[in-house]
């Protein structure tokens, strides 16, 4: 009979085995999960800037048709509003949501009759080694993939992953 008592009293709680291989569980599943999160992240970051270049090679060429010209695009004394031909992209002409969270800096470099748009991820954002994207306005796109400053015919010369 005494040892029946001693089996019933220990039937309620855990021991310390069973708390550690828990824990092990759970160290193995946030091992697995969080790489797998972070890259899911930068990849959604990256598809989101992609975005946002599209959308500004849009009001860029409405500026284009506007003023006959793609020169002026560019905030070159960081007001906000475009008024140069490389710098910034003025926030008047494209409100980026990469720009806004700080994961991208999107600038332009225009002439009177082309724009090449550039997104640099931000040196403390979670992109910061993922490399510069492009956008020109005929539509040509480009990814530093390896980050290396350089880009490299049939690897660099789109955005598809590798």
């Amino acid at each position: 009979m005494k040892g029946y008592h001693l089996a019933k009293a220990r039937s309620g709680g855990f021991t310390l085995l069973e708390i550690m291989a828990a824990v092990a569980i759970i160290a193995i599943l946030a091992a697995i999960s969080i790489p797998l999160y972070t890259q899911y992240s930068q990849r959604s970051y990256r598809t989101e800037v992609q975005a946002d270049l599209m959308n500004c090679a849009q009001a860029l060429e409405r500026f284009n048709a506007v003023n006959f010209t793609y020169v002026g695009a560019a905030d070159t004394d960081a007001d906000g509003l475009a008024d140069g031909a490389n710098g910034t992209i003025g926030e008047d002409i494209c409100a980026a949501n990469s720009v806004r969270l700080q994961r991208y800096a999107i600038t332009i470099a225009a002439t009177p009759n082309t724009f090449t748009l550039t997104a640099v991820p931000d040196v403390n954002g979670p992109n910061a080694e993922d490399g510069d994207l492009t956008l020109d306005d005929a539509g040509n796109r480009t990814w530093d993939h390896d980050d290396n400053g350089t880009i490299e015919v049939g690897v660099d010369d789109n955005w598809e992953e590798e």
